[in-house]
């Protein structure tokens, strides 16, 4: 009988395969196999993640879960979430996420509301980032009826039935901003401006605990004004220079909204020397260059893969019985000196 080649021998995935999980090509799936030069280490590292998911899927011969995400949020949120799912596919075996991202100055809640009831219908569980809204809402409750666990995804909508909630605690996240504030200021009276947008949970929980700190521990500092944003950088940045024009600049500026590139852009207009504090939300590309130039101060976050992959473990655990309510993840804080 002839003998077999290796390539009759290998059982496990396929190059094709591993391409398709690691979002790459099908020639560097084949320098990283065959250890040639030419592919970044990170790049390398992305291969053999996908190559170590689809073996595990492979021994295990459970079948494969399908999470739909729907998110409405800013581009930048959207784009860092996009890269969480990105490593959740290459890396952590039996799942793969589908991610739908629709920029929150361009969501129909109705329509957004109709996608998440139909596609989700399909899936085996469901992760969602959305403002509050009866038609999302009702579109969770109709999911949740159905069997389908679904998750909210660092602001919740706790009238909408769903399943569980993975994030902050958000009014401790507005809180810290608060205390952040406060002790980087003057102990004397100024005033705050605190921008956000439309009615997401976690900005008016933000909200809260940070005027809760306000009131409790710095009653000198009072928000002067709170201006809606619609969370696109250009508008954001109009808007806040309107606001300079027409007042004195205020001490700090606390955004718990997105379009933090609009908010810096109007503060570089002022002079050094005259810079308010700048506190905002979600540690980015974007935002962590504003740390490193000096612009913002501090960047309260939380770690997007991390959540991603708990709301993954969620509904799995979920689909076998377990339904305990995850806890609240670690608020973070980034400045320049360690926003890496």
């Amino acid at each position: 009988m002839p003998a077999q080649t290796p390539a009759q021998l290998w059982k496990g995935p396929t190059v094709e395969q591993i391409a398709k999980v690691a979002r790459v090509g099908v020639a560097t799936v084949d320098r990283v196999l065959n250890n040639r030069l030419g592919v970044r280490e990170n790049t390398r590292l992305k291969v053999l993640a996908a190559l170590d998911k689809l073996k595990q899927d492979l021994a295990n011969g459970t079948a494969t879960l399908h999470i739909k995400l729907f998110c409405d949020s800013g581009e930048t949120f959207n784009a860092t979430l996009a890269r969480a799912e990105a490593v959740i596919n290459s890396s952590t075996p039996g799942v793969v996420v589908h991610g739908h991202y629709v920029p929150t100055n361009q969501v129909d809640p109705a329509a957004f509301a109709d996608q998440v009831q139909a596609d989700g219908a399909a899936a085996d569980g469901v992760i969602v980032v959305s403002r509050e809204h009866p038609a999302i809402n009702r579109a969770i409750r109709a999911l949740c009826r159905q069997g389908i666990p679904v998750v909210c995804l660092t602001t919740d909508l706790p009238n909408s039935g769903r399943s569980a909630y993975v994030g902050n605690d958000q009014y401790a996240a507005g809180s810290v901003a608060g205390l952040l504030i406060g002790n980087a200021l003057a102990r004397e009276k100024a005033k705050i401006l605190l921008v956000s947008s439309v009615s997401f949970r976690c900005q008016q929980e933000r909200e809260m605990g940070f005027r809760r700190v306000l009131r409790a521990e710095f009653p000198h500092l009072k928000i002067d004004e709170r201006m809606m944003s619609d969370d696109r950088p250009e508008t954001t940045a109009e808007q806040l220079m309107r606001y300079f024009s027409k007042h004195d600049y205020p001490a700090a500026i606390y955004n718990v909204a997105g379009a933090n590139r609009g908010v810096a852009q109007a503060i570089g207009t002022i002079a050094a020397e005259q810079r308010p504090v700048f506190v905002g939300h979600e540690l980015t590309g974007h935002t962590r260059a504003m740390l490193e130039s000096g612009v913002m101060d501090y960047v309260v976050s939380h770690d997007f893969v991390g959540e991603m992959t708990a709301a993954v473990r969620w509904i799995r655990g979920a689909r076998e019985g377990a339904r305990a309510a995850p806890p609240f993840t670690r608020v973070l804080v980034h400045t320049r000196y360690n926003c890496d």
